[in-house]
């Protein structure tokens, strides 16, 4: 991995949520995970054994990574300026393990399992329901 200076001016970030990165510079690895379950409900109920990740397939089955072509063109690079220079960022949110990277990167991998479970009953009573 060739080095090099990242010169930023500005970088503006609104939000940054729930393992994601903004990276300013070189970095050989970097590793974002994330997990959200999220349970909605119309009554205000809780069971003391619900919240464990472990308990969904969403969260415990393996990721499948496609494979990299067997066979790799190699590339040959020559950077006229050392320098990657960038003016202004504006950025309104990063969430659920995304990266934002001005620099060179050997390897980034990033994960983000989210399951929404919504549980609302219905009432006949209601005058939205008709």
């Amino acid at each position: 991995m060739s080095l090099r200076n990242s010169l930023v001016e500005v970088i503006a970030v609104k939000s940054l949520e729930f393992s994601s990165i903004v990276e300013v510079g070189d970095t050989v690895h970097t590793n974002a995970r994330s997990n959200a379950l999220a349970v909605q409900r119309n009554k205000e109920l809780f069971f003391t054994d619900e919240g464990n990740f472990q308990s969904f397939d969403t969260f415990s089955k393996p990721v499948l990574i496609p494979g990299l072509p067997r066979i790799i063109p190699s590339t040959v690079k020559y950077n006229e300026c050392s320098d990657i220079k960038v003016g202004k960022i504006h950025i309104i949110g990063i969430s659920s393990s995304a990266v934002i990277q001005v620099g060179a990167a050997n390897h980034i991998e990033t994960e983000a399992r989210v399951l929404h479970i919504r549980q609302i009953s219905n009432n006949n009573n209601s005058k939205e329901g008709r």
